[in-house]
């Protein structure tokens, strides 16, 4: 129930059904017509129609404005009595007197509604605000931690990576590598000497010219293998210091 105070009278409003404005505004007409003039339903109408319009303007619903109106039936029936019972008054006085203290306790109602909306809002807002950048700090907080252990494990991981290939090119060169040149070196000294104890059998049954060849031939081949050893030899050294090199490295790290 909603009283308003009309030509010195109390005026009792009930909460009316869920309707639009036309709907509203048709429905007051239907029952003013048979007993109002057609100027005085009129300014009825035009009067609660502004009223729908400040209403929305305030972002209120047509079901919130009719809802503060009252039912059509009632308020009609409040304008019939009123204008038959003070003839002496102006009817469009009245109506104008009506809905001024409908607008003002409405537009005082609504400035006083949007005030603590606003206010509410505002400190809802503050404190949504405050609890995200809480959640933020924590967020970026368990972020950083996250991306420092990632990487120290991938950190690991490389290490580990670079330690296997650094182990298997170490193995490589010494069992492949070393071993190859080893046996080579050995070989191609073993064909030199070879060559310079078969010298006085070629001298003795082989033309001068081959026994010279097989000369020259064995020391061709004692030659190279000693390019060998010595090929053998430096790479062994760059390979240490390439080793000295990686732990080198990894210490200071």
């Amino acid at each position: 129930m909603k009283a308003l105070t009309y030509n010195n009278r109390i005026i009792i409003k009930e909460r009316t059904d869920i309707m639009t404005k036309e709907s509203y505004l048709q429905a007051l007409e239907n029952l003013l017509k048979k007993h109002l003039s057609k100027s005085e339903i009129n300014d009825i109408l035009r009067d609660y129609g502004e009223y729908f319009d400040d209403g929305r303007r305030q972002n209120k619903t047509d079901t919130e404005i009719s809802a503060k109106l009252g039912d059509p039936e009632i308020i009609a029936q409040q304008f019939i009595e009123e204008l038959g019972a003070d003839n002496k008054e102006s009817k469009t006085e009245m109506i104008d007197q009506m809905l001024h203290s409908v607008k003002e306790g409405t537009e005082k109602a609504f400035t006083t509604l949007k005030k603590e909306t606003t206010k509410t809002f505002q400190h809802a807002s503050d404190k949504m605000a405050s609890v995200r950048q809480a959640e933020s700090q924590k967020s970026s907080s368990i972020k950083s931690d996250i991306k420092q252990g990632t990487s120290t494990i991938f950190s690991l991981i490389k290490s580990i990576f670079v330690f296997c290939i650094f182990a298997f090119l170490q193995f490589f060169f010494t069992v492949f590598f070393y071993g190859f040149g080893i046996v080579a070196a050995i070989f191609f000294v073993c064909c030199g000497i070879v060559g310079i104890l078969c010298l006085g059998f070629s001298l003795t049954f082989l033309p001068h010219l081959l026994s010279l060849a097989i000369i020259f031939a064995s020391i061709a081949l004692l030659a190279f293998a000693l390019l060998i050893v010595l090929f053998i030899i430096f790479i062994l050294k760059w390979n240490i210091q390439l080793i000295k090199n990686y732990f080198s490295k990894n210490r200071t790290r």
